[in-house]
């Protein structure tokens, strides 16, 4: 058996290279390949070099979650062994070269993991964490404007412009200003439908015209930012939007 990681080749293994990494009960594994055995001070010279450029290319790669890719790898080869083989698949350094001096030989020790499902197991994670978060969160419901569905984060409605209060001179409340407010929505929430661009589009046209009595009109512009979420494993941009509106007595 023999496996090849880059340009470095060994032969000489003391144990069985295939085996596993992470939760099994939920699926969330990746492959792994464990390299053990006597190498002679030029393979570990080797080993070690060919850690060494992957490790100065790989933190330099844009993080893993937020790039959704699996960046910088280096090829594994295995031929077969119980049955079991790999050619140039893609891997990550699990754990770096570690070696112990024997006679002349190194016992060298590295471990190896399939990238792809590494990534996928990362991103799955990802998932589970958020929709454990979003389970937290109570449904609060919708708003439409335009072409836009927002689903709401925080409650929206609220009230503006009550009666004020003062006192008199002789210390006594009285009120000022009509007896009623006006019904505000100060939202808070993420675009379900829709696009970021469109609700601009519609906070545009919308202020181009006077509105009407029971009219929804925006007292306070849109404003965006942006998240990466990863939904059944697919990674999306959510664009999370502030805004007021004011009915219109």
């Amino acid at each position: 058996m023999t496996i090849t990681i880059g340009t470095f080749t060994c032969n000489a293994l003391t144990a069985q290279p295939f085996g596993y990494e992470g939760e099994a009960r939920n699926g969330l594994t990746a492959r792994t390949f464990q390299v053990a055995g006597l190498l002679t001070p030029t393979q570990w010279q080797a080993l070690v070099t060919e850690y060494n450029t992957w490790r100065n290319l790989r933190i330099a790669d844009e993080d893993t979650l937020s790039s959704g890719g699996v960046g910088t790898t280096i090829n594994l080869t295995v031929t077969p062994a119980n049955g079991l083989s790999v050619t140039n698949l893609q891997c990550w350094f699990a754990e770096p070269p570690s070696g112990d001096q024997a006679g002349a030989y190194i016992s060298a020790r590295v471990v190896m993991v399939d990238a792809a499902q590494a990534l996928a197991v990362l991103l799955r994670t990802e998932e589970k964490n958020r929709q454990r978060t979003e389970a937290l969160v109570p449904s609060l419901g919708t708003l439409t404007f335009g072409y836009v569905v927002i689903t709401l984060t925080k409650p929206a409605d609220t009230r503006q412009d009550g009666p004020q209060v003062a006192f008199t001179a002789t210390g006594n409340s009285y009120i000022t200003g009509p007896l009623k407010s006006h019904k505000i929505r100060q939202i808070e929430g993420y675009i379900s439908s829709g696009t970021y661009a469109n609700l601009l589009s519609w906070y545009d046209s919308t202020i181009t015209s006077v509105p009407a009595t029971g009219d929804w009109f925006p007292i306070a512009a849109p404003t965006a930012t942006a998240e990466v979420i990863i939904d059944g494993g697919v990674k999306s941009t959510r664009y999370n939007v502030t805004m007021t509106v004011l009915e219109i007595i």
